[in-house]
């Protein structure tokens, strides 16, 4: 039984028989193009060709070399040579390469002009309108969020600039709010106190002074008589108009202030506390 083998390389088919080709361990040589393959897999049809078959004397000689040397090539100059007839693809015709080359770059480069096209009418009145809109939703918002500020820092306000205070009033009046004296108790600072028994009853002096940079309001004091642990014993709140405080201090203004105050003389004490505070 034979096959037909086709050279890898050049195309050129051989008919074999098996025996050869066992001996060989599937190795062969072409005898147009001399390149070596292995035969495995590449049989081609028997009903596409008609080959003679390989005559006995070449197979002989073929299968006394690869008896001789296992691991050699047969050689196949002698053998039946004949080259594949089927249909192969056409050469590209140069002239038609050159028209799709050349229709290809054109096509590559170009770049149609788009003509700009003008809104029409009513979508350019449309966008105006909705600009217009636009602007008057966002001074609405600019009102409110000055008016929300003008609320919650009128104090503060007229505290920078009191020669707004009657304009605010003006228009606090409608809205039934009221301006007061801005409160910092940071700026407030007590310089010094004393707590004195004047007879029967105690004298309480002290100092306070506006560090801050604008006026602020006066705070209430808070009076602490404490035992020898610091424990506080009883506890006494005066109000600002209860010392007869003035309503504001302005900018580093100094008050001085001073209050007689009736304790139980069965209370025992050894120091008191002073503070300042707004209530």
């Amino acid at each position: 039984m034979s096959r037909i083998i086709r050279c890898p390389s050049c195309a050129a088919v051989y008919a074999l028989d098996i025996a050869q080709i066992q001996a060989a361990h599937g190795w062969l040589r072409c005898g147009r193009c001399q390149e070596a393959f292995n035969g495995t897999g590449l049989d081609v049809p028997a009903t596409t060709l008609q080959l003679p078959h390989v005559p006995d004397g070449l197979a002989a000689e073929a299968l006394k070399a690869a008896s001789a040397d296992p691991v050699s090539r047969v050689p196949l100059d002698d053998l039946l040579l004949r080259e594949d007839r089927s249909d192969r693809a056409a050469a590209p015709n140069p002239e038609v390469s050159a028209d799709l080359m050349a229709f290809s770059e054109a096509l590559a480069t170009f770049k149609p002009e788009i003509p700009w096209l003008e809104p029409a009418p009513h979508l350019a009145e449309k966008k105006a309108r909705g600009r217009i809109v636009g602007y008057a939703m966002a001074s609405v918002l600019g009102l409110l969020l000055m008016g929300q500020a003008f609320l919650l820092q009128r104090h503060a306000i007229v505290a920078l600039w009191p020669n707004s205070q009657p304009v605010l009033e003006t228009l606090c009046r409608p809205l039934h709010c009221h301006l007061k004296p801005w409160m910092n108790p940071k700026a407030i600072v007590m310089e010094g106190a004393n707590f004195v028994q004047s007879g029967e009853s105690f004298v309480l002096n002290w100092t306070l002074r506006n560090t801050g940079p604008m006026a602020v309001a006066t705070t209430s004091l808070e009076l602490s008589l404490l035992d020898g642990f610091n424990n506080p014993v009883v506890r006494r709140v005066f109000l600002a108009d209860e010392t007869q405080a003035p309503e504001v201090l302005s900018p580093g203004q100094v008050w001085t202030g001073s209050l007689t105050v009736q304790v139980d003389p069965l209370l025992v004490f050894t120091q008191y506390r002073l503070l300042s505070f707004y209530p």
